[in-house]
């Protein structure tokens, strides 16, 4: 797909807002979000359900002008683009943070890791630039517990983080931790030598914060040992309001 006609094109947007970012690298900094719809997985965990569907009749749907516009009212450079997935392959909601970038913002993608991150090859073909660089990934790796991960990409998405990247395990339980460490050990070399950011999330109430806690105290002189950035990361807009409250 080229510029002119992702243009012309409306894309299903279940809500654009301003707040702060409530976890990961940017926790805590005012963000605004583009929330797209449509989703490849349907995780056991999920608390933005409301996204599933790109066809759902309380989508709005933009042209990405007109959000690029929104956006410019809210007043804000730093954009969390999320879903759903707006990765998904074969969708034009893909382009739209390669469109943003493009427009001013910097971008920091959610992705369900499930699907391919961009190349430079593809980010070439429609912007005509090699590669860009107020892009930033969230990854999610996917745990036992959220019933898919099956559908992990690891190797093709690791090599493509740098950075101010950051991968994010949202963990539910002690096989959880331990299928993290198992990732983390087939790829601590690639995550050390680009500097990515491991997050360690627990699935709200689920699992008990201490534990997870725990855990990194004692996996703290692998980590050590091997370059690697980890951190344990909340979502803090649950605790500042209602867990089930929308555009906070």
């Amino acid at each position: 797909m080229n510029v002119s006609k992702f243009e012309e094109t409306k894309l299903p947007i279940v809500e654009i807002f301003s707040s702060i970012s409530g976890e990961g690298i940017s926790n805590g900094e005012i963000v605004s979000f583009v929330r797209v719809a449509g989703c490849n997985l349907r995780c056991s965990y999920c608390d933005t359900q409301y996204s599933y569907d790109e066809h759902s009749n309380d989508n709005i749907y933009l042209s990405p002008n007109e959000i690029v516009k929104k956006l410019n009212k809210l007043g804000c450079k730093k954009i969390i683009c999320t879903g759903g997935e707006p990765l998904e392959n074969d969708k034009a909601k893909r382009y739209l943070p390669i469109y943003l970038s493009t427009k001013g913002f910097s971008v920091r993608i959610e992705t369900n890791g499930s699907v391919p991150l961009y190349t430079k090859e593809e980010i070439n073909k429609f912007t005509k630039e090699k590669e860009l660089i107020n892009i930033n990934y969230t990854l999610d790796i996917k745990s036992p517990s959220s019933k898919m991960s099956e559908y992990n990409i690891f190797k093709e998405n690791f090599l493509k983080l740098r950075d101010k990247d950051e991968i994010k395990f949202v963990v539910g339980s002690k096989n959880d931790l331990k299928y993290a460490m198992e990732v983390i050990n087939s790829y601590s070399k690639k995550l050390s030598k680009n500097s990515v950011v491991i997050n360690f999330s627990p699935v709200f109430k689920q699992i008990k914060v201490d534990e997870i806690i725990e855990f990194l105290k004692e996996k703290n002189k692998y980590f050590e040992k091997n370059n690697l950035l980890v951190r344990l990361s909340l979502q803090i807009h649950k605790y500042i309001w209602s867990p089930e409250t929308r555009g906070v």
